[in-house]
């Protein structure tokens, strides 16, 4: 009995890590596609029409906004040089798989005995992504 309990928490916290990172991979693979397929098949456009059209395209390809960061679109840059277009844009995400701490504000400073235990673990349970999607014509 302890053994099939031992494997269904094995298999289900793995099912449940998945649940969580595999959106996040999924959704920079659309930006990467998109990223690509405006750098093959637009580089005959202007940067603002350039711009326009990968708005249009993340609503078509059902690209969750709501899931990237602000510095998403603040590091977004589209160049046109020599006919060639160039898109590129850098971005982090954290995943807070147990929820975000509550005791201490993770992006500051803290000292270890400010932390209350179960935000220890939070802080454990925290994964980072960095993507840097990027894309230019041939």
């Amino acid at each position: 009995m302890f053994k099939l309990l031992f494997w269904l928490a094995l298999i289900g916290g793995g099912v449940f890590v998945g649940g969580q990172v595999i959106p996040v991979y999924y959704n920079n693979l659309k930006v990467q596609n998109i990223f690509e397929g405006t750098a093959e098949n637009l580089s005959t456009q202007t940067e603002d029409e350039v711009k326009r059209r990968i708005d249009e395209l993340f609503k078509i390809q059902t690209v969750d906004l709501q899931a990237l960061p602000p510095d998403f679109f603040d590091n977004l840059s589209i160049t046109k040089e020599d006919g060639k277009l160039k898109i590129g844009t850098e971005y982090h995400i954290t995943l807070w798989l147990l929820g975000p701490p509550e005791s201490v504000d993770p992006d500051k400073e803290y000292k270890e005995s400010e932390v209350k235990p179960m935000d220890k673990l939070r802080l454990r349970a925290r994964m980072d992504f960095d993507f840097a999607p990027y894309a230019e014509t041939p």
